[in-house]
């Protein structure tokens, strides 16, 4: 990503950071996944998919991020009724389609996890998601295809989900 992900522990704790950021600069790079968009819209997409009717994950908050930081991140803020409560802070020049997904998806996996294989299965996930969330542009698996050919290149494993499947977007026309 143009402007770079939240920073993590680095060494042991989150083995993979490097090499997934690098992927994720050769996945969305110059597209529009990378355009800051603005706290609003970023915030906005981030509700799409949390109070849509399949995400699994905990309750999620988006505020921006102190003034002048230059990385987002997610942790957890805690308990309530429905469980834990995580906050994902967003960094003015990270209010990307992009950032908002790899946000989401250390929501959906544990923010403790850092950029593990089922991270990645998260991150995988909320592109699709977020990438067809509005029917007027919906990119199917094209950028899901990028960042999956990505992370192989760099010998990035992606485990397994441990939730339900994103729905099915189909490749054809959308039939009315």
């Amino acid at each position: 990503m143009s402007s770079g992900p939240a920073t993590r522990p680095s060494g042991g704790a989150d083995a993979g950071r490097a090499a997934l950021y690098a992927a994720e600069l050769a996945a969305f790079d110059g597209t529009d996944l990378e355009v800051p968009h603005g706290q609003t819209s970023a915030a906005r997409l981030a509700s799409v998919v949390t109070e849509g009717e399949w995400w699994p994950g905990p309750e999620v908050v988006v505020r921006a991020a102190r003034a002048g930081a230059g990385s987002s991140s997610c942790h957890s803020v805690g308990q309530n009724r429905s469980g834990s409560s995580l906050e994902i802070r967003l960094a003015t020049v990270q209010t990307t389609t992009a950032t908002v997904a790899h946000e989401l998806a250390h929501a959906l996996a544990g923010p403790r996890r850092g950029h593990d294989p089922l991270f990645r299965r998260a991150y995988l996930d909320l592109i699709t998601v977020v990438t067809n969330s509005d029917p007027t542009d919906r990119r199917h698996s094209l950028h899901v295809r990028q960042l999956a050919d990505a992370l192989s290149l760099a010998g990035l494993v992606v485990a397994d989900r441990e939730w339900p499947a994103p729905p099915a977007i189909l490749d054809g026309p959308i039939a009315l």
